[in-house]
């Protein structure tokens, strides 16, 4: 069986996430990918139509990576904590991936599946419209993407600081963001 009967959609993105976090958001081309996968860059065509379709599959992979990790019928503040941390961990997982997750938003179909436990965590114990508790999971979701970035924005390079600052960072930011939501919507 040759190279190319053997990839799918699946192959493809784990070698785009590989050279993410190998080589940074630069390295990552069509081409880049066939040769891990030792193909011909037309041969991918058939599982992404193109690069803006890859970027779209590492951005929902990250998605529903943090989707998963949130445990539903907690509180507010259980799932905020549960999208940051899920999160963060995604992205250390694949530091490559912050650059395309910065830029690019999860497709409506991932992001739908995670909105009714979004929905029934955000409207108990805080005053939110639907739309507010929609918001401040966003903004938290960049809020974690630029942390992110300033941790591995310069992937391959190593972080600038010991990971001990960034995980302070971190905790200061998260826990900062928390409280402005319960300051501002608490019931």
């Amino acid at each position: 069986m040759s190279p190319a009967a053997r990839i799918d959609a699946e192959s493809v993105l784990r070698a785009a996430l590989q050279v993410l976090d190998e080589e940074g958001v630069a390295a990552l081309s069509m081409r880049t990918i066939a040769a891990r996968l030792q193909v011909r860059a037309a041969s991918l065509y058939y599982h992404v139509p193109n690069k803006a379709a890859l970027l779209q599959l590492v951005a929902d992979r990250v998605a529903e990576e943090v989707i998963a990790s949130v445990v539903p019928g907690r509180g507010w503040r259980d799932l905020l904590a549960d999208v940051a941390q899920g999160l963060r961990r995604t992205l250390r997982a694949h530091p490559g991936a912050a650059a395309v997750v910065a830029v690019r938003h999860a497709s409506p179909q991932v992001f739908e599946r995670a909105v009714p436990t979004v929905l029934a965590a955000m409207n108990t114990g805080l005053r939110v419209t639907d739309e507010e508790a929609l918001y401040l999971v966003q903004s938290l979701y960049v809020l974690v993407t630029g942390h992110a970035l300033a941790e591995f924005g310069d992937t391959p390079e190593p972080p600038a600081a010991p990971t001990a600052y960034y995980d302070a960072w971190f905790d200061i930011a998260v826990s900062t963001f928390l409280a402005g939501v319960e300051a501002r919507y608490g019931a």
